[in-house]
């Protein structure tokens, strides 16, 4: 019912809308229909100086009064972009025809499309981790902010459960390389996700895709978008996924995992002058998907042997915690998450420069119930009720004439949240904690940073860049509550408040670096950049006091140097860098042991640690309609000064005794775990049948090194993995339609994409097997 209902609501809308649309469409000339969203795959880099602004001048500015723009916009190439070959940045840049060929329906999907990224879930929970050069948080709360911040069309996202929604109606996503901060938005440590959706056009188009897949999974998208008038345009687009679970009960054989889900986002630009462009958005998304299932990888409470094949699982939620949580009887492992939000973006061209604000307002309700033993047995399940809204304003000003000597960029951000959670845990069947427990909090947060960034042209092939930035963050953990709900076997009552905590962040963070065109087709580049990011509080199964302490900010200097080169007329393409990240108060998910209770989560900091690595891109595109790519990414890294808690010696000693006991392991000099190679590369070929019809095979791939998220025990090891994917896709000339066969993980390999502590164990999160589907595109 749900998929029937979005699919009648998209439809209406689409169909409301086409006699509006078409009396306006019929005084406008068709012109450059069909390019959108249909160029050629490739993943060329992309700098920040795609910004909001700029995007909006090549959209919806009268072509007369800013040229400049225009013709940095038709340099694009099969490769991607030249004007970015001359900038030193490292960004990876993945277009909307590699999103839809891959599937991608929410940032987890990136993973495997840019090199040294990682993207988890927090548990089977719909919250997702990033990790970017080896630099990232477990945030198992999601109320901390993460190294790697998402932004959707400029709004930050710093909860993990916003950054896991749905993507739908895209037109690229650019993963930027940090520290960053100093051009927009927020001051983090790793990088960005920059997800750009699709912008209302001054032609009236519309559309529709089904991708259906075996196990009976299906995604459906409509859109519909042109002009009102000769200066209001807008877009309307839908999606609705269903189906696609892979996993089974290892006990009953039910299936797991189905998606249920869709969402719909409405945009209407405006052109008040020649100079001025207002782009008013909407959004909102619903998510009744069954969650994805833990598969047991250790389990000491009831000595459950080991899953075998990481497409089991197993669940069991006792008619008590059922009853506690509002559940019913029989329920699934399930997501109940509804988004919504909106938002203003205001450019408008001074002469001198160009003035750009955003201001969005975004609101979460997340039911997430999990059982994260992956057993039949009450071990470890939770109930996660968060509410939560983010307010946020962006005022920006950035100089306007490209061929200026110096270019500038001027800017303050705002952003505020408030985050109210309510976390069920039953440990009933656990034999160490025989009760349900609940934890609650609200936590409060705003932040304001100010930040400059400068370019400056010394001589015609020298340029000198620096960049600064301020950011306070304030935080305010308050209404903290931890009871415990009795069992004949815990009569013992427990209901503990804890006092109010802050925690302030106040600091500083500056880049400079240096370009320089050694010959027409190579530019050698190098940076230094110090970033930092703001501390936070554990807020997840608080006993004691002390878990609530806030962990100090981290900060990191990371040095990198590269080099952008093209060959052949633009035909050959290679870009390459090298990095040293010095990583000081590393925000990591460590552990802590609370007597006569058990070994618990708690955020702690690393004094020290280094990250180096280096990263290789090739494009090509030798005879037309052949596209080659190949991207290389080699990290280590190493902790130089850090003791955690050994779990397997704290399991060890409590099975022998009974007893829990703080037992520590000194991790200097060990390696921090993270994946060391990821390779990703493609090939497609565009060939012509006759003069009215094409055929475009390709395949790709994807490598991935193996990964330990908690280092010395081999149990949450990952071992590395190999995808490759392959399809077909039948069109015509024009474009206007296109259908499609593929098998996404052709080889039906197994692999993990996420190891973690549970209570008295250990689970894991699989990856997606073979899918073999097919896709029908409509463009009109």
């Amino acid at each position: 019912m749900f998929r029937l209902n979005n699919i009648l609501l998209c439809t209406t809308a689409l169909v409301l809308t086409l006699p509006i649309t078409a009396v306006a469409a019929t005084t406008i000339e068709k012109s450059g229909h069909g390019t959108k969203g249909r160029a050629a795959v490739s993943r060329a880099a992309t700098s920040h100086g795609s910004s909001a602004v700029s995007q909006a001048r090549v959209r919806h500015a009268n072509p007369s009064s800013d040229p400049e723009s225009i013709r940095v916009y038709r340099t694009k190439n099969a490769l991607g972009p030249l004007a970015t070959q001359h900038q030193g940045v490292s960004v990876t840049h993945i277009d909307a025809t590699e999103l839809a060929r891959h599937q991608v329906t929410d940032v987890k999907g990136l993973m495997n499309l840019a090199p040294n990224l990682t993207v988890q879930p927090q548990g089977s929970s719909s919250a997702v981790n990033f990790t970017l050069r080896g630099v990232g948080l477990n945030d198992f709360t999601a109320n901390n902010t993460p190294s790697v911040m998402t932004y959707v069309d400029g709004v930050a996202l710093p909860i993990g459960y916003m950054a896991g929604a749905a993507m739908f109606d895209m037109s690229g996503v650019d993963v930027n390389t940090g520290p960053s901060g100093f051009t927009h938005g927020q001051t983090v440590t790793a990088g960005e996700i920059n997800i750009k959706t699709a912008d209302p056009t001054k032609t009236f188009h519309y559309g529709a895709s089904e991708d259906i897949a075996t196990y009976n999974r299906s995604i459906t998208n409509l859109y519909v978008s042109g002009p009102l008038s000769s200066n209001v345009q807008y877009r309307i687009a839908g999606f609705t996924q269903q189906g696609g679970g892979f996993q089974k009960n290892i006990n009953t054989g039910q299936s797991l995992g189905n998606a249920n889900k869709g969402g719909l986002r409405a945009k209407i630009a405006w052109q008040p002058d020649d100079k001025t462009n207002i782009v008013f958005s909407g959004n909102w998304m619903q998510d009744n998907s069954q969650a994805m299932g833990a598969f047991n990888v250790q389990d000491l409470a009831r000595n459950t042997p080991a899953y075998q094949d990481n497409l089991k699982t197993g669940w069991g939620f006792t008619p008590a915690f059922l009853k506690l949580t509002g559940n019913s009887a029989g329920t699934k492992p399930s997501y109940n998450n509804t988004f919504w939000g909106a938002g203003i973006n205001f450019t408008r061209s001074l002469g001198f420069a160009d003035l750009s604000t955003i201001t969005a307002f975004q609101q979460m309700y997340v039911h997430n119930l999990m059982d994260l033993d992956g057993t039949g047995y009450a071990i470890y399940d939770d109930d996660v009720n968060t509410d939560a809204n983010l307010f946020s304003q962006e005022v920006k000003l950035a100089s306007h004439n490209p061929h200026d000597r110096l270019q500038w960029d001027v800017g303050m951000y705002y952003d505020r949240t408030q985050i109210h959670s309510v976390i069920y845990n039953d440990y009933t069947g656990s034999g160490s904690r025989p009760y349900i427990q609940r934890t609650s909090y609200n936590q409060d947060q705003q932040a304001f940073s100010q930040y400059g960034h400068v370019r400056f042209t010394v001589t015609k092939r020298l340029h000198v860049l620096a960049g600064i930035t301020h950011e306070s963050d304030d935080r305010d953990l308050y209404n903290m509550q931890t009871m415990r709900y009795n069992t004949a076997v815990y009569p013992t009552p427990y209901d503990t408040h804890y006092g109010r905590r802050g925690a302030l962040t106040n600091q500083f963070a500056g880049m400079g670096g240096l370009e320089y065109q050694a010959l027409d087709n190579l530019m050698l580049y190098g940076s230094i950049r110090k970033g930092f990011k703001p501390g936070g509080f554990t807020a997840n199964n608080t006993v004691v006091a002390s878990q609530l302490t806030p962990t100090k900010p981290e900060s990191l200097l990371a040095y990198e140097v590269g080099f952008k080169s093209d060959y052949w007329n633009h035909k050959l393409r290679v870009n390459g860098n090298a990095f040293w990240y010095d990583y000081h108060g590393q925000q990591v998910a460590g552990l802590a042991v609370v007597p006569n209770y058990g070994v618990v989560g708690q955020y702690v900091n690393i004094s020290k640690s280094r990250i180096w690595g280096v990263e290789l891109g090739i494009d090509a595109n030798p005879i037309p309609g052949l596209l080659l790519h190949q991207h290389f990414g080699y990290e280590r890294g190493n902790y130089d000064d850090y003791s955690a808690i050994d779990t397997t010696a704290v399991a060890a000693t409590y099975v022998k005794t009974g007893k829990l006991m703080a037992l520590y392991r000194s991790y200097a000099g060990v390696d921090m775990g993270i994946p060391k190679l990821t390779l990703e590369g493609s090939a497609s070929y565009k060939a012509k049948l006759d003069a009215h019809w094409t055929l475009t095979p390709y395949i790709d791939y994807s490598y991935r090194g193996s990964q330990v998220d908690v280092p010395g025990n081999n149990l949450y090891r990952m071992p590395a993995y190999f995808l490759m994917n392959v399809g077909l896709t039948f069109a015509p000339k024009s474009g206007k339609w296109s259908v499609s066969a593929y098998a996404n993980n052709v080889l039906d390999r197994h692999y993990d994409v996420t190891r973690q502590t549970g209570l008295n164990g250990i689970f894991g999160i699989p990856g997606t097997p073979r899918m073999v589907g097919g896709r029908l595109r409509v463009d009109l």
